[in-house]
């Protein structure tokens, strides 16, 4: 039992020794035509740049970079919205990869890993079954891909058994991937644009038995097209043509976390601000990832809109004790934002002012709430502290999202909002100018 514990333990302490070691990539263009070469990790089922390069004059590239986790990453020159171009590869750390970029795709040279050999021995088997797929210029049509599928589908077993590399993770993941890579070329090709497409009695038994829930697990995310293949994996599910509700088709997702990813894709079709705050609203529970949070924002920065009546950008930041304090929790309350610095001189001559907005006011539903865009923080607190300033104090930073979201490119900027949580203006009075007070007194009794 004791050596058994001892062998796990080592297992476990080499997988982060692999893990914290960096790997080497060494490459050469053909033709050495190309400016870039980029290096991308998966981030949520998308490709997300880790570097680029720039080739020589004989076309050689190199990177070396320490895996974040074991698995897949994309190496290559190509487009990396349609991610054509772009080659994965698998990397745990202390490895090294060497290759050619050509135009037809790649070619592993000189020494390589075994889990890599494997990866460029299957997407050689796939190419011309993955062009057809998924190339906007295929004219593949049904009555030869089909066979194809039925053909192909019968070799997977036998495939992902060949491959022993003697990292058991990638052995295990492999089968998966070889799976997983079938049914995204094979579904796909439904959704490309075609000059004849089959009728649902003209599909093979491939197509009439696949089971999207086996691959609409969290474990999809881990795969490069990962994001982009869950909408394909729905669409198998509903019927399209009942024209199915985003709540119908949110329902046919059995994970939660790949409903947040889904859903994400939808708020980046949003036309309007109240269109993105309704479904953000609605599918809150399923944002959980600190990179979904993060595309949030950015798309609420990019929507948020400065009309009068309009819904108020989503603030929140933290406090002096780091209680993070939000627009949410002030509803039912005019609230008055003001922007501003340790170091602007501006800034400082309307405290006083502040100040007196604040005593006049109290015991009413106003919030005054100081949004700081200092880098310096702790230079904010010992101001805020020594000063005693009035009102809710926060710290926002430089370059945050609710300065992005007006474009405050300049400070004092003061920013007042009805009860509702609704805009009233993005650019109002200073404290100094009697007009704000008067705008708050009118829309308190709103």
């Amino acid at each position: 039992m004791i050596k058994k514990v001892l062998v796990i333990v080592f297992a476990v302490l080499m997988n982060t020794a692999f893990a914290q070691s960096p790997s080497n990539i060494n490459g050469v263009v053909e033709g050495g035509s190309t400016k870039n070469v980029g290096l991308y990790k998966v981030l949520n089922g998308r490709l997300a740049e880790i570097a680029t390069a720039t080739p020589d004059g004989q076309g050689r590239f190199a990177f070396r970079f320490t895996p974040e986790y074991e698995g897949l990453y994309a190496v290559g020159n190509g487009s990396l919205q349609s991610q054509q171009g772009l080659y994965r590869f698998y990397f745990r750390g202390n490895e090294e990869l060497n290759l050619k970029l050509t135009k037809e795709g790649y070619e592993l040279q000189g020494k390589n890993s075994k889990e890599n050999e494997a990866l460029a021995a299957w997407d050689k088997e796939t190419v011309t079954f993955k062009t057809k797929a998924t190339s906007l210029g295929s004219v593949s049509t049904y009555v030869d891909f089909f066979p194809e599928v039925e053909a192909f589908k019968g070799k997977l077993p036998g495939i992902a058994k060949l491959v022993s590399t003697g990292n058991v993770n990638f052995d295990t993941f492999f089968a998966q991937l070889v799976e997983t890579d079938f049914a995204y070329y094979a579904i796909s090709y439904l959704y490309m644009p075609r000059i004849a497409h089959p009728s649902k009695e003209e599909r093979t038994a491939y197509y009439n038995d696949f089971k999207a829930d086996r691959f609409l697990t969290d474990d999809l995310l881990r795969f490069p097209y990962g994001d982009r293949f869950i909408s394909k994996l729905v669409y198998s599910k509903v019927d399209l043509a009942g024209k199915p509700t985003l709540e119908q088709q949110v329902d046919a997702i059995p994970s939660n976390l790949l409903k947040g990813q889904y859903v994400l894709q939808r708020l980046e079709s949003a036309r309007s601000y109240s269109d993105f705050q309704e479904l953000r609203d609605q599918y809150q529970a399923y944002f959980t990832l600190p990179e979904q949070q993060q595309r949030l924002t950015a798309l609420e920065t990019k929507l948020v809109e400065t009309k009068t009546g309009v819904p108020a950008f989503q603030f929140s930041f933290p406090d002096l004790s780091g209680k993070k304090t939000g627009l949410t929790d002030l509803k039912g309350k005019v609230v008055l934002i003001d922007m501003w610095a340790t170091w602007c001189g501006p800034c400082r001559a309307e405290e006083p002012f502040w100040e007196k907005l604040n005593e006049e006011f109290q015991g009413k539903a106003v919030a005054f709430v100081g949004v700081s865009t200092d880098q310096d923080k702790p230079k904010w607190e010992e101001y805020v502290k020594t000063k005693g300033l009035k009102g809710i104090q926060l710290h926002a930073g430089v370059a945050n999202p609710l300065s992005e979201a007006y474009k405050v490119n300049a400070i004092p900027r003061y920013i007042l909002i009805d009860k509702a949580g609704n805009l009233i203006t993005a650019d109002s009075p200073r404290p100094s100018d009697p007009k704000l007070k008067a705008l708050i007194t009118e829309w308190l009794t709103k």
